[in-house]
């Protein structure tokens, strides 16, 4: 009990409820807009590529914002950095509220920008200030981001409906009221954050990272970073568009929301499973063969049995987080020292995000082109298949 009793202690237990209650904010203000896609579309008069932006500047933003917030982290103190990007998620979630189409793109990009933060330094924080609780931290914050990514999809539709009666007080349009509402998660890391005591320390200076050039010419860094970044292709294109897929074969926008809303659950099973047990079951290869296998079945359920759609929501988020996960720990199998690593963390993410961030505008694109999501489905398993053999190669060979 006594390691369990440290880590309780008074300014440890404020430190790390403000960072589950970060995380919870790290992808819901993303996943929470698509299924609003349709309503904000008939409202403002976008095109499916127009509203795929709004998916893709806080992708762009994630990539490009990324090595911002590792400079900012070893010039200030680390927690008050990551306040700074709390706030500048609460600024672009009322932003984006506002009803505009200018207002929505701005939105997008401050919260762009203060996720980035909480990617880069949470991870960081908790490695420094919980070493020897990480494996069980690292579960509960992965949990929070799909908790808070599960009830931003699956309310945005029937907050959107309840503000859309006649009798409504507010001069808002629903979607809009909807986006309001989801301000009310960011606002709690803000009240502990003001009213907690939350100690903090300066980061340990570290010297640069030797051997970037060999990383960038390094096969098994592109390997490694290939299924990084089609594993964040494929899951934005699909967080994206899968509201808009579903209503296309018929369902409501708010079972599409809800079954998106399964999806961020889903995932919340292979980080609560594996990452004990990640280097007790056997052949990488083997795993990441079941992890890609998976999210291509459920596309191909996606495209022909569309009745089944519940399921492969499911599927897919297990599958795809199962991929995540097996990809963050490649960084440490295909690497001989922390320095490598951290290398390669920054290479795969700036290489992931930025084709995230192309993607579903592109897919918006074919859409608007076809007027049929049958072809942006085959473009996705012929990705998902590309995904699968790069975590082939990327892995390390049985022994």
């Amino acid at each position: 009990m006594k390691p369990l009793q440290r880590l309780m202690q008074h300014d440890a237990a404020y430190l790390l409820l403000f960072i589950f209650l970060v995380a919870l904010n790290l992808r819901g203000p993303i996943t929470g807009l698509p299924p609003l896609f349709e309503r904000i579309s008939i409202d403002l008069n976008l095109s499916s590529s127009q509203s795929g932006l709004l998916t893709s500047v806080p992708l762009l933003a994630f990539a490009l914002f990324a090595p911002v917030a590792s400079w900012l982290s070893q010039r200030f103190l680390i927690e008050r950095v990551l306040a700074v990007g709390v706030g500048l998620i609460a600024i672009g979630m009322v932003t984006r509220s506002f009803g505009f189409t200018s207002t929505l793109y701005l939105g997008v990009t401050f919260i762009g920008m203060g996720i980035a933060i909480g990617n880069v330094l949470l991870p960081s924080l908790l490695k420094r200030q919980f070493p020897n609780h990480i494996v069980q931290l690292t579960a509960v914050y992965v949990l929070m981001m799909n908790i808070g990514g599960f009830l931003m999809a699956s309310f945005a539709v029937p907050l959107s409906q309840f503000a859309e009666r006649p009798n409504f007080p507010l001069n808002m349009s629903g979607w809009s009221f909807a986006l309001a509402c989801q301000t009310i998660i960011i606002v709690l890391p803000i009240v502990v954050w003001f009213s907690c005591k939350i100690t903090q320390h300066q980061l340990p200076k570290m010297s640069g990272v030797s051997g970037g050039g060999s990383i960038w010419g390094s096969k098994t860094a592109w390997q490694v970073s290939g299924f990084l970044a089609f594993n964040s292709l494929v899951c934005y294109i699909v967080l994206a568009w899968m509201p808009s897929i579903l209503m296309s074969n018929g369902y409501a926008d708010s079972t599409a929301g809800l079954y998106q809303g399964y999806l961020q659950l889903a995932g919340v099973l292979p980080s609560l499973i594996l990452t004990p047990f990640i280097h007790r079951l056997g052949s990488q290869r083997r795993l990441c063969l079941f992890a890609t296998g998976l999210t291509w079945l459920s596309l191909l359920g996606f495209l022909y049995i569309p009745n089944w759609s519940g399921i492969w929501s499911v599927c897919f988020g297990f599958g795809i987080s199962m991929g995540f996960i097996l990809g963050l720990s490649l960084i440490g199998l295909r690497t001989s020292s922390p320095k490598q690593a951290a290398a390669l963390s920054g290479m795969s993410q700036l290489i992931g995000y930025t084709l995230a961030a192309i993607g579903p505008f592109l897919i918006g694109m074919i859409y608007d082109w076809q007027q049929s999501w049958q072809i942006p489905l085959y473009i996705l398993l012929v990705l998902c298949f590309i995904w699968m053999v790069f975590g082939w190669i990327a892995s390390p060979k049985p022994e």
